[in-house]
């Protein structure tokens, strides 16, 4: 009688577990991550900055078996950077309507700011794939690929002191305090402007621990970092980055911007917008 216990009990500690973690095959997982995801860029002035970014995420997973599974989800993200100038100067020539003729003249717009910093924000619906391998302490590896469309996207522009000033060749006179025409100082300004991001392609990994509360329930806690490949935006012609109208002032984003060095103009940012993710994440997984 003995015998045919302790068989049994052997029989139980070596294909049990198998059958049972084999029989749950699907799984839907809940992900919150937390970190930096900021757009990567290089800035010819000024100093760019990453910022905070965070991901919710639902996702399928299929167990091959104990060790391997694969899967894919649908993830929402978002991404943010700021650029900042504690000074930003910046002048060039245009026409606009002598103040004293009223016929077009020819001006020399010249502005500058303190602290001035824009921040970039767009929000994704991410397609994750992945593949992923546990090893029998817990630990596991995930590598897959993101396909990014964005949904929400704007530059968040901010300044604490804006001064302009316009120079007329023909009257030879340089106006400074004419705000109704403007030229004067201002102060404290928030403005928002659209950009129209393009889809993104990126390659993502994780690393982390797994705990099971029994073989249908599962917490998944780790790290996990993200690279995009894909040109985000698209800049057409470079403006300055506060152009002067009759009716008001027109923001240029960085992006899109360009400033004066020297004999002529550059670029304030590069033109490959991409993105990169490094935090922590949660997840909690469910089998059926």
């Amino acid at each position: 009688m003995m015998k045919k216990k302790l068989i049994f009990a052997i029989f139980a500690m070596l294909f049990v577990p198998g059958a049972i973690a084999q029989n749950i095959r699907n799984n839907i997982t809940l992900e919150l991550t937390g970190g930096l995801s900021p757009f990567t860029y290089k800035t010819n002035i000024g100093d760019r900055r990453g910022m905070p970014g965070t991901s919710a995420a639902i996702k399928y997973q299929y167990n091959i078996d104990w060790n391997w599974s694969a899967g894919l989800g649908v993830e929402l993200k978002m991404y943010q950077s700021s650029t900042r100038f504690d000074t930003f100067s910046d002048y060039y020539i245009t026409e606009a309507n002598s103040l004293i003729s009223g016929k077009a003249d020819e001006m020399r717009f010249s502005y500058s700011y303190t602290n001035l910093e824009e921040r970039q924000r767009a929000l994704y619906i991410n397609i994750p794939i992945f593949t992923q391998y546990r090893f029998d302490n817990g630990i596991y590896i995930r590598l897959g690929a993101k396909l990014g469309m964005p949904t929400k996207s704007k530059s968040e522009i901010y300044f604490e002191e804006l001064k302009t000033e316009g120079y007329f060749a023909l009257e030879n006179v340089t106006y400074k305090d004419l705000p109704q025409h403007g030229f004067g100082t201002y102060y404290d300004r928030e403005i928002t402007k659209r950009y129209n991001m393009a889809m993104n392609v990126s390659i993502c990994a994780e690393m982390g621990w797994t705990w099971d509360w029994n073989e249908q329930y599962m917490l998944y806690i780790g790290v996990h970092g993200e690279y995009g490949f894909a040109n985000l935006y698209k800049r057409t012609n470079l403006t300055p980055q506060l152009v002067y109208t009759e009716n008001g002032f027109e923001y240029t984003p960085v992006w899109n911007a360009d400033v004066v060095n020297g004999d002529g103009r550059v670029a304030i940012t590069n033109d490959k917008i991409g993105t990169f993710a490094i935090g922590l994440l949660i997840r909690y997984s469910f089998g059926f």
